[in-house]
């Protein structure tokens, strides 16, 4: 009897034949495991040790609106840091990078980028950033500031009372608290250090260079002072509440006082009050004031707050038109009248009354 021809294990060719592709693949595990390790190793060297041949200090200032790329920037600039790239990388693997506090930092020269990150994240700046809102008060101003850790805040409120080093805070009447109004609504990075007449005196200089040269010649054009067109920009900050309607609100200020009638101005009178009321009474708008616009005929003493840039242009833009009141809707835009009538039309119509 013949042997029969063996037939060939199929399934054991394909069991062996299988086995180069898994190790090819086993293989490149372990190398990208490898190389994965690597990367981490250097990582945590560059993050923990690396640092730049440097040993002084630097004062590195970060903005409220930095952004990553900025902040890392400024650090590898400064010398700081030695790699921008890894200071970004690492905010982003980490995810604390909006943990970044604004502000400006003395920080050594020669930090690792764990150590910069650490000093940015704690707040220990050198400066704070202080935000005035138009139409602030002296007195809103100062609680602002109150609200840092720098030297001179809570000696602040007094000092802007009495203290007026430029030429136009003065008009034809002393106003009570001399920096009313002068002390520009801007964003300031004010020095932790600073004195509350150096605080002063950064914002009187920022009121200065933004009246510029041109915001002079038109306001003398309109034979306007300084002083004048502060008050008036602060009463229309106050009344406004839109944009489009500080033209046409400081049109009637200026025809009312082209008639020689009292301004009536509201907002004066909130302003004597000292606090402000959601609705004035008749004995309110008697109070005896010089800040009060409808017994005193003209301009107050000065300004009721720190007028923003849009107010002073619009009272440069507007002139004395044929409006003579208005009044405000529920949703704080105004409805221009020309008569006492339609004014109390309107009011009636609004209100109700």
């Amino acid at each position: 009897m013949e042997d029969k021809e063996k037939e060939p294990d199929t399934n054991r060719k394909k069991e062996f034949s299988s086995l180069p592709g898994e190790k090819k693949k086993f293989y490149s595990l372990v190398a990208l495991v490898l190389v994965m390790i690597a990367l981490v190793l250097g990582g945590v060297y560059f993050y923990s040790f690396d640092r730049v041949a440097l040993h002084g200090t630097a004062s590195v200032d970060v903005p409220r609106n930095a952004t990553g790329r900025d902040i890392a920037d400024t650090l590898e600039k400064k010398g700081v840091i030695r790699s921008a790239g890894l200071f970004r990388l690492y905010t982003r693997v980490l995810g604390n990078g909006k943990n970044l506090q604004s502000g400006t930092y003395k920080m050594k020269q020669g930090l690792t980028v764990k150590e910069a990150m650490a000093k940015l994240q704690s707040g220990e700046t050198e400066s704070a950033f202080v935000t005035v809102p138009e139409g602030y008060t002296v007195h809103q101003i100062a609680e602002l500031l109150k609200q840092t850790d720098i030297v001179g805040a809570g000696d602040f409120e007094k000092e802007a009372a009495a203290y007026g080093p430029l030429k136009y805070q003065y008009g034809p009447v002393a106003a009570p608290v001399k920096g009313e109004g002068f002390l520009f609504a801007d964003t300031y990075n004010i020095p932790k250090e600073y004195t509350a007449r150096q605080i002063c005196d950064m914002m009187y200089k920022r009121t200065d260079d933004m009246l510029t040269p041109d915001i002079r010649k038109r306001a003398a054009e309109k034979h306007m002072t300084l002083h004048d067109l502060l008050t008036l920009a602060s009463m229309v900050e106050r009344e406004a509440r839109f944009k489009e309607d500080q033209v046409p609100i400081a049109s009637v200020m200026l025809k009312r006082l082209q008639l020689g009638m009292p301004l009536q101005i509201d907002a004066t009178i909130q302003y004597a009050l000292g606090s402000q009321k959601e609705e004035l009474t008749l004995a309110d708008i008697r109070i005896d004031s010089p800040y009060n616009t409808y017994t005193h005929k003209g301009l107050p003493p000065g300004p009721i707050g720190s007028p923003g840039m849009d107010a002073i242009l619009a009272v440069l833009d507007a002139e004395p038109g044929e409006y003579l009141y208005y009044v405000a809707q529920p949703d704080g835009h105004h409805v221009f009248t020309k008569t006492y009538e339609e004014h109390q039309a309107e009011t009636a119509n609004i209100y109700g009354q």
